[in-house]
């Protein structure tokens, strides 16, 4: 599939959130999305950060994706972006933790605690298989048929399953209601999840001497314990009840492992060594 604008998704596209004087700078990078949020899925764990002193900027990770992007030359890019804020802490969420965590081997990134979402270190046959299952149904059957297969397997054991869109049909979700309309929101799609296959950032992650937390859902069906991987110091937190999503499906204890890993650090200036 071949984008159908290249020229609009070179610059970095994102949101701010926090004080503007806040001691401290965090860096988001979100999931695949068909269609930008305006960094929507980051609220619930938004507080976390806020309250802790950080200033706050949210980004759309697709944004400075361009045809011929595999991961390591999406992160290359992102690497120029994010080395400029000098972040204190480095954040991302399924496809953006992938990409943070092909930043690890970087020195600049080593100051930083690193918050990894549902984020893959390692891509195996079944989520491969799977991502591009979805990846595959954009051009067969249209941008709101993927979408509910990928809300089939990202949602949390609590959500319904979703009602399959006929093959071409509009897509009249609320969510989204002319997603199928812009042939944007199917290439970002396919060739989002599509970075992802056969990602492999363990050597980077394990060698990783800063402080690092992967954040998964129990009963995710996408991305779970099996996909990450932790050096010395790192940590892993489960939540209970919760899918691919944990900030949406458990959004108070995301909030609450999130801020105890940072707590240790409120104090911490920004730019300390």
């Amino acid at each position: 599939m071949t984008s159908p604008t290249t020229t609009s998704l070179r610059a970095p596209v994102a949101v701010r959130l926090g004080e503007a004087g806040a001691p401290r700078t965090a860096c988001v990078l979100a999931p695949v999305m068909a269609r930008w949020d305006r960094g929507a899925f980051f609220e619930p764990v938004a507080e976390a950060l806020v309250t802790t002193g950080h200033r706050v900027t949210v980004y759309d990770t697709l944004s400075l994706l361009r045809d011929g992007d595999d991961l390591a030359a999406l992160a290359d890019r992102w690497a120029g972006v994010l080395r400029a804020e000098e972040p204190d802490v480095l954040v991302g969420n399924a496809l953006g933790g992938a990409v943070v965590q092909y930043l690890l081997d970087r020195p600049w990134t080593h100051r930083a605690d690193v918050v990894l979402l549902s984020s893959p270190t390692v891509a195996d046959g079944v989520l491969d298989a799977t991502l591009e299952r979805i990846a595959a149904a954009v051009a067969e059957r249209g941008t709101a048929a993927a979408l509910d297969l990928l809300h089939e397997v990202v949602r949390g054991p609590a959500h319904p399953a979703p009602v399959p869109a006929p093959a071409g049909s509009r897509d009249t979700s609320d969510s989204a209601p002319d997603i199928a309309d812009d042939p944007l929101h199917g290439w970002r799609l396919a060739t989002g999840l599509r970075l992802l296959h056969r990602a492999d950032a363990r050597s980077r992650v394990e060698a990783f001497p800063g402080r690092l937390l992967h954040v998964y859902g129990t009963e995710s069906n996408l991305v779970g314990e099996q996909h990450l991987a932790t050096g010395p110091g790192h940590r892993g937190v489960g939540i209970p009840g919760a899918g691919m999503r944990p900030h949406a499906d458990q959004p108070e204890a995301t909030r609450r492992a999130v801020a105890a890993f940072l707590a240790p650090q409120q104090t911490k200036r920004i730019h300390d060594q």
